[in-house]
């Protein structure tokens, strides 16, 4: 099946010391799917597209330099994806298959803004978070209720 090309209204990219590495990784351990890749320079790839779901694509690069980049990547920021239409919402099944192929996995941990979530470090240290709601029928006041009293208990 081939899959859609459309205009992205917001979309991440991510510096890959491997690029190759890296996608591999991404599908691989994470289930995401491969768009397309885009050569570079002597045939080498230097753009890889791929996507969780539609509108949730995710472009990985080389470096535009020959210079690296030095420390840990996206120090304060992670990339959040939603569970519900991947793995059959089974954020168990996730966590499970993302460990069984080497990444570095945190969760399942229920957060009192309503979702269980997994944190996934990538091989450049990148965050990615994936999460379900827990309990769908709650309202958005309830949610609130809870998160201000589960803060007041640390």
């Amino acid at each position: 099946m081939t899959e859609d090309i459309y205009p992205m209204p917001s979309f991440v990219t991510l510096i890959a010391s491997d690029l190759e590495a890296s996608s591999a990784f991404y599908q691989g351990a994470l289930g995401f799917k491969h768009i397309f890749t885009m050569p570079g320079p002597g045939g080498q790839p230097a753009l890889v597209h791929l996507r969780w779901v539609k509108y949730a694509d995710l472009l990985i690069v080389r470096a535009r330099t020959t210079e690296t980049l030095a420390g840990p990547k996206g120090t304060g920021v992670s990339l959040n994806f939603n569970l519900s239409d991947r793995f059959g919402g089974d954020i168990e099944a996730f966590a499970a298959q993302a460990r069984e192929k080497g990444a570095s996995v945190v969760g399942p941990v229920a957060q009192p803004w309503n979702v269980r979530e997994v944190t996934v470090t990538d091989p450049d240290g990148y965050r990615l978070v994936f999460t379900v709601p827990i309990n769908t029928g709650l309202g958005f006041d309830k949610v609130i209720e809870r998160a201000m009293n589960a803060e007041g208990k640390t």
